[in-house]
């Protein structure tokens, strides 16, 4: 009898130490342009987004960022922490954003998931002709501000994270596309 109890708070405890283990997860993945070149030299910063508790963790070389033991149950948000190079619009907007995007509304070419964010100028959660005729202003000199800003895109395969946050974190991601976008910056030309 006194074995047998042994034996079973023994299997309580070896599952409490393997929950415990197993309750921290691995967040990682990839910081990079919407052309695909990696963005190094920047901080993503992980956020609790209840408790407010930041981690940091540095980009390598390739655009490589790893956040280990990430405690699961919770949600979070992806950000960057330094401030980007001012964008060069020039450089960024040309008129093959303006065929893309033409290409993507009359579906000969649609444009991946990143692209359709760049492509959005309005914001309008879709690329409509509104979006190209805001496009084919700016480049014809007609509008001289479109709303050219910078956002970012957190993907996981098929997955869009809105605002880059993550909701009850419960296991590993692994691969995420932390994606850098300039509005209207359809081939990611303007990337720094």
């Amino acid at each position: 009898m006194k074995t047998s109890i042994i034996f079973i708070l023994s299997l309580l405890l070896c599952g409490v130490v393997f929950g415990q283990l197993d309750s921290n997860k691995i967040i990682s993945g990839r910081l990079e342009c919407l052309n695909g070149w990696p963005l190094s030299g920047q901080i993503v910063v992980l956020t609790d987004t209840l408790s407010g508790q930041k981690i940091e963790q540095s980009i390598d070389s390739s655009g490589v960022f790893l956040f280990q033991n990430v405690p699961t149950g919770r949600t979070y948000q992806l950000s960057l922490k330094n401030a980007l190079p001012p964008i060069d619009t020039l450089r960024a907007i040309s008129v093959l954003d303006l065929v893309k995007i033409s290409h993507h509304i009359l579906a000969i070419r649609p444009l991946n998931q990143a692209a359709q964010h760049a492509a959005d100028l309005n914001e309008s959660f879709g690329v409509t002709t509104f979006d190209l005729v805001l496009l084919m202003q700016f480049l014809q000199g007609k509008r001289n501000n479109i709303g050219i800003k910078r956002s970012s895109l957190l993907l996981n395969g098929t997955t869009a994270y809105s605002h880059n946050i993550i909701p009850n974190f419960s296991s590993s991601l692994w691969g995420l596309e932390f994606v850098y976008v300039i509005k209207g910056d359809v081939d990611g030309s303007g990337c720094p």
